[in-house]
């Protein structure tokens, strides 16, 4: 170790260069990363239930649906009609979005004395405007199961805004404009914004809002403590210096590797602090130590004792990040795994070579006579007292920490798996109200997914659909059920043949024609 100490001291200022350097470069890689808040982009492809989910997501646009709720007091107003229409029409003429379905535009089924007619629920050139026809409109829409709690809440106070994005679109670019888009319209209804595009959107701001906000806290909070503990510049810089140099460089191969930064991989930096800046501490405090008056020897002196405990230490810590590889299920938290070992592997590296040679390079005397004129204040007024506790009391020190381990296990064994969206956003966040709104008045906005493979003429296939969706409408979770073969019964209940699946395959062909380029069918 004495030689690896003196080869350090002898090339500091190529080793503080090559770090200065190496920083600056990873360093502008950063400004290249970036965020992603989707969670569906995480789950793993070889997971056949993961894979399933984006095959429908892609084909049906289930994934990647956008939600505005306008709510007021009656929706069944002149201007309000309008106003939904408005939304309709800004929707459509945007970039990035494929189709929008609201209740100025939504398909309606219905018999006339000719047969049968597939049109729109409202005609968007002659929208209503008086009482009667608002109050008929109204009657249209609850004499029908499709349009409640889908498209309008039971209450009337409510109705939905649904728009699905082109695929391959920036779901953030899209729900910006979007809302940008949406205040500029300056409406007096209250709209709420729900949807994938826009949730990943809302948590893109956050996982920011955090980095920005939680960094310079932790920063401040450490050098605290580290001011405290070693009361000099150096032992208050060096650790942190340790620490930024970690981070930039964990972060700056993040984007080389072509990485983004998630929900998880956002306290990257916020660990790496705590961990990073503790090796350095180790080092810092041995050289202190040191009785050697020549800075050189104090080093050698130092690095020859600390090198194996804080390789050790390191190693296990990076082992310890590196299991979520192994473990996980999700791809964000195998990544913040990987990058979080490799930044800790990093700090120790720095910690063992860089600051070695900073020290050697800038420090012109030992401050270890210095060192011992002051009074630590964590040292001599907690860890001084702690420690002659331990050494007192040894057993009833055993007994507390065994009860401390009992009660732990116990409530490991309490915890529950919780993935209600509402309950990661703080009250009063826009996206908390809006899960809670849609929620309350549409039963929610997390879709279960069944996909039937078939010919979709056959009765028997159509009457299997309808089976399972009566199965799922059981359960108390589940408020409303659509498929294909809920508008073929529409469509013969129109034709005058009953609320029911036609049972001939020619019937249900001849029924398909109505919906031959509607927009429905894609969803």
């Amino acid at each position: 170790m004495k030689s690896f100490a003196q080869f350090i001291l002898k090339f500091r200022w190529l080793i503080i260069s090559l770090v200065f350097i190496i920083t600056i470069f990873l360093g502008y890689q950063i400004g290249n990363l970036k965020i992603n808040s989707d969670i569906i982009s995480s789950l793993p492809d070889d997971d056949p239930d993961a894979a399933l989910f984006k095959q429908i997501g892609k084909e049906f646009g289930g994934n990647n649906i956008g939600m505005i709720i306008l709510e007021t007091d009656n929706i069944f107003k002149k201007e309000v009609i309008e106003h939904v229409h408005q939304i309709t029409d800004t929707l459509r003429m945007m970039d990035g979005i494929s189709n929008v379905t609201s209740l100025t535009n939504i398909m309606e089924i219905k018999g006339t004395d000719f047969g049968i007619e597939v049109g729109k629920l409202v005609d968007e050139y002659d929208l209503p405007d008086t009482q009667i026809e608002l109050d008929s409109l109204r009657n249209r829409i609850f004499e029908k199961e499709m349009y409640i709690g889908s498209i309008v809440s039971e209450d009337g106070t409510a109705t939905l805004i649904m728009f699905t994005l082109i695929d391959g679109a920036d779901a953030q670019t899209v729900a910006r404009n979007v809302r940008a888009k949406m205040e500029s319209l300056q409406l007096q209804e209250k709209l709420y914004y729900a949807g994938s595009p826009m949730l990943v959107t809302y948590i893109a701001d956050l996982i920011s809002a955090d980095l920005v906000k939680l960094i310079p806290i932790a920063f401040i909070v450490i050098a605290f403590v580290l001011f405290i503990s070693f009361r000099t510049f150096r032992g208050v810089i060096l650790p942190l210096l340790t620490a930024i140099i970690a981070i930039t460089w964990s972060l700056g191969m993040m984007s080389i590797l072509g990485f983004e930064v998630t929900m998880i991989s956002n306290n990257i930096p916020i660990i790496l602090l705590a961990v990073g800046s503790a090796y350095t501490i180790h080092v810092l405090n041995r050289i202190e130590l040191q009785k050697e008056t020549d800075r050189k020897k104090a080093i050698t002196s130092a690095l020859s004792f600390i090198f194996i405990p804080v390789i050790l230490s390191a190693l296990t810590t990076a082992l310890g990040f590196i299991s979520f590889i192994f473990g996980a299920y999700l791809e964000m938290i195998k990544a913040f795994g990987i990058f979080t070992a490799m930044g800790t592997f990093f700090a120790c590296l720095i910690t063992l070579i860089f600051i070695p040679a900073i020290i050697s390079a800038f420090t012109i005397k030992s401050t270890s006579k210095k060192r011992k004129s002051k009074k630590s204040i964590l040292s001599d007024y907690f860890l001084t007292p702690v420690t002659k506790l331990l050494f007192k009391h040894p057993k009833n020190i055993f007994i507390t920490w065994s009860l401390l381990m009992l009660v732990s296990i116990f409530g490991i064994l309490q915890i529950k798996r919780s993935v209600n969206i509402q309950d990661y956003f703080r009250e009063g966040n826009p996206t908390r109200e809006a899960e809670i709104i849609i929620m309350e008045k549409f039963g929610g906005a997390k879709p279960v997914f069944v996909l039937f493979k078939g010919d979709m003429h056959s009765p028997e296939v159509l009457n299997k659909i309808l089976e399972t969706e009566a199965y799922m409408q059981q359960s108390p979770d589940i408020l409303t059920t659509q498929s294909i073969a809920d508008i073929i019964r529409q469509l013969n209940k129109a034709m005058g043949e009953g609320d029911q699946i036609p049972d001939s395959r020619d019937k249900i062909e001849q029924l398909s024609f109505f919906l031959d380029g509607n927009e429905i069918l894609q969803q």
